[in-house]
């Protein structure tokens, strides 16, 4: 495994006012510990994978995505898209556009697929008559940053430009963002997910896209890898080469100046993630960065989203924040709720949860797109 650097394509986009922090060598034996972990989460994901290709091959699940579609630009990666189950495909008319970005629970940037996040997209195009498009990238360690970014830059520049997909890309946007855009697009990414969503908008080829994201939401996003440590920093060890500014905006989204459009934010509770993420939205809206407490707040499963606190609620400006009360890292994904094991109650809880903030998430969309109902 080859970790020297390649260019990092900085530019002010990505650049910060932060001190660098260059991520160095671990020790030889941290070295082969965090090699050994990535493989035997490979090999131990293989399987599981493997048989569920073969069982929805014959028995396909009522969330599969109406087109599996690869582009020249990253034939071995394709996306999954998936139109409203009441969208009439013989209609000219467009569909605001959500492109979303898998993560993994179990090995950020190391493991998922697109298929992961079937649900969630199958759910939300149907519930909220808008067009989901679930992007691909290249996995650590056999594909090292930037590479997975530019994957992502690709796959979104050839899917905008598909004119086979019937993605709203004139329409003005409900809310001037202040460069004269046009269209209806965002852009969602889950855990590493969330951390390429966020870089992918700061790139030049992406901004010069007339339609491209005005709108990114970080669901849960590993936004800050200068802070990896314990069991993440194997995953980022993966990712990121040596001699790579940890704190560069294209692999740590939480330092970048100079993005552009609107940003969500949302955690649980009791993900680990949920203070960088939060820490951002407030700096974004200037009310300080916060250092990651635990807020354990009383009600646990009871309790729902939380719109009196603004440690739980705040849409200022262009920053949205939430934090959904007595859930953890992958709440919103039925397949991390079965796996670890949650009892009966609280699946139950984390699926009305989930519920309340798609349908927040859908409601911020359309005001920003400017939908009507």
């Amino acid at each position: 495994m080859d970790n020297s650097a390649p260019a990092s394509g900085q530019n002010d986009t990505t650049t910060t006012t932060s001190r660098a922090l260059p991520h160095e060598p671990p020790p030889f034996l941290s070295r082969i510990t965090r090699l050994s972990r990535i493989y035997t989460a490979k090999s131990l994901a293989f399987p599981s994978a493997w048989l569920r290709e073969w069982k929805e091959y014959f028995y396909p699940p009522s969330t599969r995505p109406d087109i599996v579609k690869r582009y020249e630009c990253r034939p071995d990666l394709p996306v999954r898209i998936f139109f409203p189950s009441s969208y009439d495909l013989t209609s000219p008319s467009t569909l605001p556009t959500l492109f979303t970005v898998h993560g993994s629970a179990a090995a950020p940037f190391v493991l998922g697929t697109p298929r992961d996040d079937d649900e969630f997209n199958r759910t939300f195009a149907d519930k909220y008559h808008v067009l989901v498009i679930a992007l691909n990238y290249s996995k650590a360690p056999a594909s090292v940053f930037p590479a997975p970014v530019h994957d992502v830059e690709a796959l979104l520049v050839d899917a905008l430009g598909d004119e086979s997909l019937p993605i709203d890309r004139t329409s003005p946007r409900g809310v001037d963002d202040g460069k004269k855009k046009k269209g209806r697009v965002g852009i969602l990414g889950f855990g590493a997910g969330g951390n390429l969503a966020m870089a992918v908008t700061l790139l030049e080829g992406v901004k010069r896209e007339e339609c491209c994201p005005g709108v990114v939401v970080s669901w849960g996003g590993w936004l800050d890898l200068a802070a990896g440590g314990g069991e993440e920093g194997a995953w980022m060890w993966g990712y990121v080469p040596y001699g790579v500014d940890l704190r560069d905006g294209l692999v740590s989204p939480f330092y970048a100046r100079g993005g552009e459009g609107f940003r969500g934010f949302i955690a649980g509770e009791r993900d680990g993630l949920a203070g960088e993420n939060e820490g951002l939205a407030r700096r974004l809206v200037g009310k300080g960065e916060v250092s990651r407490r635990e807020i354990n707040s009383e009600g646990g499963i009871k309790k729902r989203l939380e719109k009196e606190d603004e440690r739980f609620w705040f849409e200022e400006g262009r920053v949205k924040w939430v934090l959904v009360p007595g859930v953890g890292a992958g709440f919103e994904h039925g397949e991390v709720r079965e796996e670890m094991g949650w009892e009966e109650e609280v699946v139950k809880d984390a699926e009305e949860k989930t519920e309340l903030v798609m349908e927040e998430l859908a409601g911020w969309l359309r005001r920003v797109w400017g939908v009507d109902g």
